[in-house]
């Protein structure tokens, strides 16, 4: 018996020209859904390495962090709750240790003691300010998160100064800082040359301590006084972000003021004729046995008790704690070091006080 063989038969052309439709618009779909997974993960890494290595000559965006944002992540999530060695470093302040007059901003405007060649701690500088708002932890993150700062050892810091720092500094933003580095690295903020926004920083720092205060005040005066231009203040305050311990190792410059808003400082003086001998300053700043700079706090651990520095530094020098809302005004030439106790936010002008003396 014969099987009869039935022929298959082909789909009409109209049929295959669909099918062949379908799988071309099939692999354009899939071509198009890579391209915008490409597209989606390079964009997130550039917004990844933006916002943790911006460079110093980017223009910072402008974002505001609204309250319905998702809570920001804080190992700590106000200043005060962060480690603090109080009892460590702190000596409540005892006059007879620090032996440096405390005055009022009165007392301080009316005497003109900026004039004077002697340091002295001011009272009650911040208030009024907006910083005191602004600048709480979470609220600083939510109005300046892309603010571009300069962050570096305080080692390193203390060497050179923040000017001369240089390659040293890391560029990142006040939100970067805060969030991933400021409780897991050595690294400090303390930079003069920031890009705000506008007003932001400056204005929440009114009223300025006088005499920076004259400098907006009477501007030109200033210019017409004939004052060398390096003098002038130019309308800018620096600003220092650092952990518990972090701070500046012995160092000099101009005079200067500096205005704690949140945390506490140690700062230990030395009077600057006496520097004047460079052996007694090296022997008084440095182990001369070993040459190795230290930080503050182990400089304060290790030296401050030996080879009789404690009993020059107390009766030649100054060792102050200066608290949140008070101003440190440093006179030109005095060797000073400074060391935070706990999370501690600041602002400091060396620019125009020499000019007025």
């Amino acid at each position: 018996m014969s099987v009869k063989r039935t022929k298959k038969s082909s789909p009409p052309p109209s049929s295959r020209s669909k099918s062949s439709g379908t799988a071309a618009t099939s692999s354009n779909r899939i071509s198009k859904g890579t391209i915008s997974a490409i597209v989606v993960i390079l964009a997130l890494s550039y917004d990844n390495f933006r916002l943790r290595y911006r460079a110093s000559n980017a223009e910072p965006a402008n974002r505001n962090l609204s309250s319905n944002d998702d809570e920001i992540k804080l190992r700590y999530k106000t200043w005060e709750e962060a480690p603090a060695s109080y009892e460590e470093f702190d000596h409540d302040n005892d006059p007879s240790v620090c032996r440096l007059p405390i005055v009022t901003v009165e007392e301080w405007e009316k005497n003109k003691m900026w004039e004077k060649d002697s340091p002295v701690i001011v009272k009650n500088v911040t208030d009024g300010w907006k910083a005191l708002q602004h600048w709480s932890k979470e609220e600083l993150l939510r109005r300046y998160p892309d603010v571009v700062v300069g962050m570096g050892s305080s080692k390193e810091l203390g060497q050179t100064g923040p000017d001369q720092a240089g390659s040293a500094l890391t560029r990142t933003t006040i939100y970067d800082y805060v969030v991933n580095w400021m409780h897991s690295s050595n690294k400090y903020v303390f930079d003069r040359n920031l890009r705000l926004p506008d007003g932001g920083f400056l204005e929440d720092c009114h009223p300025y301590p006088m005499p920076t205060r004259m400098y907006e005040e009477d501007p030109d005066a200033l210019f017409e006084s004939g004052m060398p231009e390096n003098l002038i203040w130019k309308d800018h305050l620096a600003l220092t972000i650092g952990h518990d311990t972090q701070g500046l190792t012995f160092h000099r410059h101009n005079a200067a003021w500096n205005t704690v808003v949140f945390g506490a400082k140690r700062w230990i003086l030395y009077d600057a004729e006496r520097i004047a001998n460079i052996t007694r300053l090296k022997t008084m700043t440095r182990d001369i046995r070993n040459p190795i700079q230290l930080d503050t706090a182990n400089w304060i651990r290790k030296l401050y008790n030996k080879d009789d520095r404690k009993h020059e530094i107390r009766n030649y020098g100054h060792d102050c704690v200066q608290r949140a809302g008070e101003m440190m005004y440093v006179p030109r030439g005095w060797a000073h070091m400074v060391l935070n106790i706990g999370d501690t936010v600041a602002v400091v002008s060396e620019r125009g006080l020499d000019g007025v003396n």
